[in-house]
């Protein structure tokens, strides 16, 4: 598993998004990010959460990839089906 860095940055390049343009839509400097993709540090879960919505990630992915979490299992129930 990649760690929070790259992750991030994968999760960044899917989208064509650049580091700049995700601190200027979280209001997380430039160099914090750039920081953090580095692994010079873990940020805090409240920049994590801040993060996520504006990635399309969950906290939950952001927190596993930091380590903090154990990936969540796979569901063993079948997709939901409708009632016709």
């Amino acid at each position: 598993m990649p760690n929070l860095g790259e992750f991030v940055l994968h999760v960044l390049r899917k989208q064509d998004k650049s580091l700049r343009a995700l601190a200027r839509e979280t209001g997380v400097s430039n160099s914090y990010l750039s920081q953090l993709t580095r692994g010079l540090f873990v940020p805090s879960p409240d920049v994590l959460v801040r993060l996520a919505p504006h990635m399309g990630v969950t906290p939950r992915e952001l927190f596993e990839a930091a380590g903090w979490l154990e990936p969540a299992a796979p569901s063993k129930a079948g997709p939901v089906k409708k009632k016709a």
